[in-house]
């Protein structure tokens, strides 16, 4: 069969013209759905449920079903909408029960969900036609995270525990109401186009905590995302954290859960050496993808107050770090430049000392009449203020001496006048 052909569907006993097309962020190519014959076929068909819904495109398929993307006719503007057509790939009854339990669940939580939190699709209708099962909801206009965690591709600390905290955000939602997803794993997450939002989908799989150990359980989930009491069909609310530790691990790494060993001793996942990521972060990691179910955090609250808590210690103890080798660095320069002062006020003064030693040592072979070097210096150094010293004496001895004449000069006048008043 050539790609993207032109053929025919059975859809509930009518013919319509169909092509293949590329599906989007809602499942995978698939040319053909064999269990079920040729009126399961996963093509798209050209055709109108309800007087309403028109289906325009094939999205994918799993195995309960079909999934379509298709326009809501009633409404203004014809908005798009995602249709999902139950028929099991599995013909077995107990299986086809189970299946139908699943697919009215799945109903049921996003008319409860969808209504109170913007992060999970709306359920728009819910219906039985021409022995067919139909489910409507909300079209998310976005990419899945698999264009965000690409395989060989690290992505830095920071986004993914940005990543694990929008997860864990809209999952302590959900893990609110007692439900467990099931299915948590790249290609359920959307990126909303409008808000950069994660969007949590596909609640085929999910399980309420009331009903658990009722009837027969049959394991769901994506093998890879999927702990150990999850696959022995014993889910937890944890069995989430496990998913969603698991993804954070893949986006650190580029490694997708199967080409991640584990320890055989333990059975945890050994992924520290092929990711470059901060201790606080990684135990965080650690605790959420435990292989016992006990040991890691019970909830999505919980994990998400683990990663505030621990990272913000982290952060400030990082900055503490910072403050205290900032500190350090002052004082170090302090002492430096101390050590420095020491060692320059140390050699002036030793210089000093061998000066005067060596003009000691050459005074006492000199004459005694002769003018020292150490005098020399001691004018040089001295110079200006012997010479004031100097001037000074002179001008004071220069005043003596006019007083001293002038004295004289007096007692003289005094003495000749004296003789001639005698004669």
């Amino acid at each position: 069969m050539s790609q993207n052909p032109l053929v025919r569907k059975t859809l509930r006993g009518r013919f319509e013209t169909v092509k293949l097309v590329r599906s989007g962020g809602y499942g995978n190519n698939y040319l053909l759905a064999g269990a079920r014959g040729n009126r399961y076929q996963s093509l798209i068909a050209i055709k109108i449920l309800r007087n309403r819904f028109e289906i325009i495109k094939h999205l994918g398929s799993g195995g309960s079903g079909d999934t379509y993307l298709a326009v809501d006719r009633d409404l203004p503007g014809q908005p798009h909408c995602v249709v999902k057509h139950f028929h099991p790939k599995d013909p077995n009854p107990t299986v086809v029960a189970i299946a139908k339990r699943l697919f009215d669940r799945e109903a049921e939580v996003l008319y409860q969900l969808g209504n109170e939190h913007d992060q999970i699709p709306r359920l728009f209708a819910h219906f039985n036609e021409d022995g067919d099962f139909y489910l409507v909801q909300q079209f998310i206009d976005g990419h899945a995270l698999t264009q965000e965690i690409v395989p060989g591709q690290r992505l830095s600390e920071n986004a993914v525990l940005n990543l694990l905290r929008e997860i864990l955000e809209v999952l302590a939602f959900v893990h609110q109401h007692n439900i467990i997803h099931r299915d948590i794993k790249p290609q359920n997450l959307m990126r909303r186009h409008t808000d950069q939002k994660i969007v949590l989908i596909d609640f085929g799989s999910i399980k309420k905590i009331s009903a658990l150990g009722a009837g027969l359980t049959i394991a769901v989930g994506t093998p890879g995302y999927m702990p150990s009491e999850q696959a022995k069909g014993k889910p937890k609310l944890c069995s989430d954290i496990y998913a969603v530790g698991m993804i954070g691990i893949q986006a650190l790494t580029g490694l997708i859960p199967e080409e991640l060993q584990e320890d055989p001793n333990t059975g945890e996942v050994i992924w520290r050496d092929k990711a470059q990521v901060s201790g606080a972060l990684a135990n965080v990691l650690d605790t959420m993808v435990c292989d016992r179910y006990n040991q890691r955090y019970q909830s999505a609250t919980e994990a998400l107050q683990a990663l505030n808590s621990d990272l913000v210690l982290s952060q400030s103890s990082q900055s503490a770090d910072i403050n205290q080798n900032t500190d350090h660095s002052y004082l170090l320069t302090y002492k430096n430049f101390l050590l420095l002062l020491g060692i320059g006020l140390g050699a002036i003064t030793s210089l000093i000392v061998i000066v005067l030693i060596y003009i000691f040592m050459n005074t006492n072979t000199l004459h005694p009449n002769q003018p020292t070097q150490l005098n020399n210096f001691i004018e040089k150094l001295m110079g200006r203020q012997l010479t004031n010293v100097n001037m000074n004496s002179l001008v004071a001895k220069s005043a003596a001496n006019r007083k001293v004449y002038k004295s004289n000069s007096s007692i003289t006048k005094t003495t000749k006048k004296q003789i001639e008043s005698q004669h």
